[in-house]
């Protein structure tokens, strides 16, 4: 007997490890193949900010913006789908009803795209603007339906392909900006048509041989799995658009209150911003996605423990990364972002630790979807964006557009308290964690103060401050070594 329980605890942690490897291995990958877009963003944002203009990026920004809320109504909530209802009709070998419906979908939504943009262009008068428009339009076609493939790739635990794919267009999008605007001269719209050319062979790629695994078949388009899509959708579609609300709508009111060049230095200041923790995130959810989502679909009141554990990690090690973030943001604006963009390192603070909070919000957030409450969701992030926007106009005409990144953030955390009291996900009533997340905010804390008593009898530059920075990661590790040596997570 003894012999017998000592071989089930052997093969258990024989299981654990080689689970704790996958999620390394995984993680790896994403985290590759996050890095190589990541770098390409720090590489172009300084390089372009100091080609193209604040007034250029201002156009540049109110249309693509324009263009993802147009997105979230026609395309979004598609992906929603996609990762809601894919586990399930796997589980009854169906997935070919899925995709077949999806693309129905899919197809129906870009005509009316299209009939928007041909809108628009009419009215439009400047022809840059017409052109931004035009181009807006294909880019957001095409890369709208990569952006399903991938999320099959990665649901179905591809890591290396989702990666060479993700990586690839970033790298040759990148090179191609470059040779077009340094090379041949081409101003603001290069910045979407190198996209755009990139994507296609992309496109091409996948349809030429990555589609192995998905078939599609107009008699497997039914009325009732439409039903299903859209009564789910819709609900998703009003949280989307609430959610890029709360992220974007403060463009056009900064617009409104000031001029184009500011909408320009604040859009870059805080696309930079969220490029350096949003990217980060995004590797972490990939990793784990298709584990949790699985053990949502078939043990949704046991997932607490699962969501809890993925959550410990990313507080263990997202508070130390966006508080260094934070208190070094101004030497981050000097290396990331031209010269008349540096002004906006002002908010930069701000969008970091709303990026962290959002994090937070999406463990919540996935939950709340397997649980079939997509509209207590959508009704807490319409309420975060009004409340976003209502602050925007009180506030920004008054102390300038630096209350825009922090009216964000308030809504961010109203949203927060708002799931929260719906569902605390068993991470926020355990007091092991909380105690432990104390602990992590209490060695920040003394890092920060440290920081400031350093700076007040030697202001560092831009080389000592990355020294300090990698020092004080290198200290927040080696206290909390051992929790970060016990981490076990299922991939």
């Amino acid at each position: 007997m003894f012999k017998t329980d000592k071989l089930i605890f052997y093969q258990r942690q024989m299981v654990k490890t080689e689970n704790n490897k996958g999620f390394l291995q995984d993680m790896g990958w994403y985290l590759g193949g996050a890095v190589v877009p990541m770098a390409v963003g720090f590489f172009k944002t300084p390089i372009f900010t100091r080609y193209f203009t604040p007034e250029e990026y201002g156009y540049l920004g109110l249309i693509m913006i324009t263009f993802s809320y147009i997105s979230i109504f026609l395309y979004s909530w598609l992906s929603s789908c996609l990762w809601r209802y894919y586990n399930a009709y796997k589980l009854k070998n169906d997935l070919k009803s899925l995709y077949s419906n999806l693309l129905a979908i899919f197809v129906g939504t870009s005509v009316v795209l299209l009939l928007i943009t041909l809108i628009w262009l009419g009215l439009a008068k400047q022809a840059l603007v017409k052109q931004l428009i035009i181009y807006s339009f294909v880019q957001y076609f095409i890369k709208e339906l990569i952006g399903l493939y991938l999320i099959v790739i990665r649901l179905e635990g591809k890591a290396v392909k989702y990666n060479l794919i993700h990586s690839s267009r970033a790298i040759l999008g990148f090179g191609l900006l470059y040779v077009m605007t340094f090379g041949f001269g081409y101003r603001i719209t290069s910045v979407i048509t190198s996209t755009i050319v990139i994507d296609l062979l992309a496109f091409a790629y996948i349809f030429l041989g990555g589609m192995k695994n998905i078939s599609v078949s107009i008699k497997s388009i039914s009325g009732e799995t439409l039903r299903v899509l859209f009564k789910y959708g819709s609900a998703g579609l009003v949280a989307g658009f609430s959610f890029l609300l709360i992220t974007s709508s403060d463009r056009y009111i900064i617009a409104l209150f000031t001029d184009m060049a500011t909408v320009g230095i604040y859009n870059q200041a805080y696309n930079i911003s969220q490029l350096s923790v949003v990217a980060l995130i995004t590797v972490y959810f990939n990793t784990f996605n298709p584990a949790l989502t699985r053990e949502l679909e078939v043990n949704l009141k046991g997932s607490d423990k699962l969501i809890s554990r993925y959550l410990f990690v990313y507080v263990l090690f997202g508070l130390p990364l966006i508080t260094y973030f934070s208190i070094f943001s101004k030497e981050m604006a000097m290396l990331l972002l031209g010269e008349e963009f540096r002004s906006g390192y002002i908010i930069m603070p701000w969008v970091f630790i709303s990026a962290f909070v959002y994090g937070l919000n999406m463990f919540i957030e996935i939950k709340l979807k397997f649980a079939d409450q997509i509209k207590f969701l959508a009704i807490g992030v319409l309420l975060a964006a009004g409340f976003n926007i209502a602050l925007n106009f009180a506030l920004i005409p008054v102390y300038g557009y630096e209350m825009a990144a922090i009216t964000t953030l308030v809504a961010y955390l109203f949203l927060f308290v708002f799931f929260v009291l719906r569902d605390q996900v068993g991470f926020f009533r355990n007091s092991y964690y909380l105690k432990q997340v104390l602990l992590f905010a209490v060695v920040i804390a003394l890092q920060v103060l440290a920081d400031k008593i350093i700076r007040v009898y030697y202001p560092l530059n831009v080389f000592e401050t990355i020294l300090e920075g990698i020092l004080f990661f290198a200290v927040y590790i080696f206290i909390f070594r051992k929790k970060i040596i016990n981490i076990k997570l299922p991939v």
